[in-house]
């Protein structure tokens, strides 16, 4: 996106894991900045502001003595916690309650306010009992240990960084998610005449529930963790002035969580047809191969699938599925829980983890056609990279997969292994309709999922947005361009 659109000036804020990670690409000359701020391994905010001097430092540690934090900072951290409480949000409300906080946090300590007393006894008093009144639990809520207090204080001591970011001087500001990444956007509106858009390839919130429900965290963490991504979805959704989804799926969630239909505009992400074009290699003799390309995460599934595979090889014995990808960091115990599974199921011979693809087109290639297995997705790249290397894909109906197949593939059932086994065999023993559809998804892909086309439909909304706020109110910055910030949350788990 941002190489593809030369005419706008980027402020890039990346939401990362520690403070360790370095950057994997080569930054576009306009990108004016590079922010990274570390939502994990430090010890303080002030941490990430190396250009403080030691009296600067000392000044910043006594601007939250005790009765400043009492006066100026507790009593809208008691109207957020009451807030995110709520069975019913009112994202306005804590739109504002996000910006009171941000407010305060420019002039006083972070950590010295987040680590007070005040704070802590105020959480204390607040949460236990928000929780046990929410609906969801009624009098039959779990009790709450000292120890999920504390551990769930600190889980928002992490995330509440955000409000303290610099909130640079630009037109727009484009959070590729919601949760985290959205609420320098939902600050910005809030502050100025700053517009915010909002990108959701897959839905964020669903997703958070979806890892919620096998977290081995504490009832009383899980739950606030679900509040939390609850009310920052909705409120986002409530003040960005355009959400554009990766897909038509995302609209039933978006409007269901308080989005006004209005403000919805999908606008599909795809690659860029020069990098990915088919290769019909002439090998008669080889295996049937079914190919697999993602990151290894229990959202993609794998488990099912290689159970999948397990139903096909008693029918086709000399089947190959191929896995491209790597589990990310955090994650490897599921790759070896796949890999534990294959081999109980006796697929050494059917099933390779062959680890990072140095061309997904060439992996793509090297396939008869592509298997998608995911139980929650956006609008897959995978899926449209596939297409336009000429494959048919067999793949899960979640998301935007249906959208993206319309015709030229063949769609399932998720978290059913029979089903996506049935999908795999009908093009294994159909070659001739393996191909077709292979053809018919190339033409549809470069039809109406190429990167120029994401590109350019993006620089129009941006150029719209930034019309519309000039017309409602002072302008923001240099009419002759755009600047833009894109937050992306890289990490959001501890």
């Amino acid at each position: 996106l941002i190489s593809g659109l030369p005419q706008v000036r980027f402020t890039v804020l990346s939401l990362v894991a520690d403070p360790s990670v370095d950057p994997v690409y080569e930054l576009p000359p306009n990108v004016d900045t590079l922010m990274s701020v570390p939502l994990w391994g430090t010890g303080e905010v002030l941490e990430l502001q190396r250009d403080l001097t030691l009296p600067q430092v000392l000044h910043r540690k006594l601007s939250a003595p005790s009765h400043a934090i009492e006066t100026h900072f507790v009593p809208h951290f008691r109207d957020f916690l009451d807030l995110l409480w709520r069975p019913n949000g009112d994202p306005m409300r804590f739109a504002d309650a996000l910006q009171a906080l941000a407010a305060y946090f420019e002039t006083h300590d972070y950590d010295v306010t987040l680590r007070s007393e005040p704070v802590w006894r105020t959480f204390l008093e607040v949460s236990p009992v928000g929780y046990r009144q929410l609906e969801l639990w009624g009098s039959a809520a779990p009790p709450v240990s000292l120890l999920e207090v504390t551990d769930t204080l600190r889980l928002l001591y992490r995330w509440l960084t955000v409000l303290t970011l610099p909130l640079p001087d630009v037109d727009i500001v484009h959070a590729a998610a919601a949760g985290l990444a959205s609420i320098p956007g939902i600050v910005a509106t809030q502050r100025s005449n700053t517009a915010f858009l909002l990108t959701e390839h897959g839905i964020y919130l669903r997703e958070r529930l979806l890892a919620l429900a096998s977290s081995e965290a504490g009832r009383f963490e899980q739950v606030f963790q679900a509040a939390f991504a609850q009310r920052v979805t909705e409120t986002s959704y409530a003040v960005a002035d355009r959400i554009a989804p990766g897909s038509n799926f995302n609209h039933r969630w978006e409007r269901y969580n308080g989005a006004p239909p209005a403000a919805i505009e999908t606008i599909y992400n795809g690659p860029d047809p020069s990098e990915f074009t088919p290769v019909r290699a002439n090998r008669p003799d080889a295996a049937p191969t079914i190919i697999w390309l993602g990151r290894i995460d229990p959202l993609k599934d794998l488990e099912t699938l290689i159970r999948a595979t397990a139903i096909v090889a008693d029918q086709v014995p000399d089947v190959r599925l191929v896995l491209y990808g790597r589990a990310p960091q955090g994650n490897e115990w599921y790759a070896e829980r796949c890999i534990a599974l294959r081999d109980s199921l006796g697929l050494q011979d059917h099933v390779t983890f062959a680890g990072f693809a140095a061309s997904a087109a060439a992996a793509y290639n090297e396939g008869d056609f592509v298997v998608l297995s995911s139980i929650s997705e956006g609008f897959p790249y995978s899926v449209v990279e596939a297409m336009m290397c000429g494959r048919a894909v067999v793949g899960t109906d979640v998301g935007g997969v249906s959208e993206a197949l319309e015709g030229c593939g063949i769609v399932v059932e998720p978290r059913n292994p029979a089903a996506l086994a049935d999908g795999m065999l009908r093009l294994l023993e159909d070659p001739t309709l393996a191909r077709a559809l292979g053809d018919f998804a190339r033409q549809r892909a470069l039809a109406r999922f190429s990167m120029q086309q994401c590109n350019a439909a993006y620089l129009a909304t941006y150029q719209r947005l930034l019309r519309e706020k000039r017309e409602s109110g002072p302008p923001n910055g240099d009419a002759a361009h755009i600047n833009q910030t894109y937050t992306e949350v890289r990490c959001e788990s501890r």
